[in-house]
């Protein structure tokens, strides 16, 4: 089979997370956050992990979650907690926690959005496909 535009997968996925993440980056702007920002504060809103935990999570590389531990440290959203002489853990503050609700409220009203689009069937088949999809690489 030839790849085509409208028969590959990878192009699919691919545009379709950028539009998503165009769209909620755009909105949570104001916040100070970008999308990535908000997945490591989401992440971390219960429990402190460290680098390496949150970058196994995200499948991003360490470099990647390095780059975004700085930035959200820099913004005063986490504080790096020691463990050891090598390692610590991330916690976020009380200016991280308060930007991330708000900024929450944008994520849920995008997969409110999305849930309009696709019935209660087809949404949790995408989710356990794309899942499948996951698992299996």
């Amino acid at each position: 089979m030839h790849l085509t535009q409208d028969n590959s997968l990878g192009f699919a996925l691919t545009t379709t997370l950028n539009v998503l993440r165009k769209k909620f980056n755009s909105e949570i702007k104001k916040f100070d956050l970008s999308s990535e920002q908000f997945a490591v504060l989401k992440l971390i809103e219960k429990e402190a992990l460290t680098p390496t935990e949150l970058s196994n999570i995200l499948k991003r590389d360490k470099a990647n979650i390095t780059r975004i531990v700085n930035s959200l440290e820099k913004k005063e959203f986490i504080q790096k907690k020691k463990i050891n002489e090598k390692s610590f853990e991330v916690v976020i503050t009380k200016k991280g926690l308060s930007n991330l609700q708000k900024a929450e409220k944008i994520a849920v009203d995008l997969n409110k959005k999305i849930r309009t689009i696709l019935d209660d069937k087809e949404f949790e088949c995408l989710i356990k496909t794309l899942n499948k999809i996951k698992n299996n690489f």
